[in-house]
């Protein structure tokens, strides 16, 4: 059980977050749940995620309106996804992911049924479900486009096991 320090989290949880600001509370209305938000533990207090206003980066841990950490059940290949997230983003050539902006065209795809993002940014569940699928983890139906998972889908997954949550 987590404590109140990360020192029980292990590289690859998945932690998700209730609402924060305006746009935070506008994806829960939309998912039906209080989860706005999904980053991934990376270690030593770190996590790597999509930041809104940000963008693909790795961040010192948040812990203010953490509610919930998820573990994936299954083994995943933590250090491969972390070799896809060190390439930097070129922006000629279009290859990697850390660096890259926030995609808030591609928010919409799942709040207001646009068909897809840009190919060059992304948000918080679109980047979680592709560094999830770098890990050879796939938390959800391969077919679906990581452009159409919300942040509640990683709390309603049945490929994890809560190991915390807000009281």
């Amino acid at each position: 059980m987590l404590t109140n320090s990360p020192k029980d989290l292990l590289p690859g949880d998945c932690l998700l977050y209730s609402p924060n600001g305006f746009f935070g509370f506008v994806i829960a209305v939309k998912s039906w749940t209080w989860i706005s938000h999904v980053e991934i533990y990376a270690g030593e207090g770190m996590s790597v995620a999509s930041r809104d206003g940000i963008g693909v980066n790795r961040y010192p841990m948040r812990t203010a309106q953490l509610a919930w950490v998820r573990r994936p059940h299954s083994q995943i290949d933590f250090n491969r996804g972390m070799a896809w997230f060190n390439q930097p983003y070129d922006p000629v050539k279009h290859t990697g992911i850390r660096g890259q902006g926030y995609d808030w065209l591609g928010l919409l795809c799942f709040t207001l049924a646009v068909r897809q993002g840009s190919p060059d940014k992304a948000f918080c569940s679109e980047f979680a479900t592709r560094f999830y699928r770098e890990c050879q983890f796939d938390p959800f139906n391969p077919d679906v486009d990581a452009d159409h998972v919300a942040p509640a889908e990683f709390w309603e997954s049945p490929a994890f096991d809560t190991i915390w949550r807000a009281a």
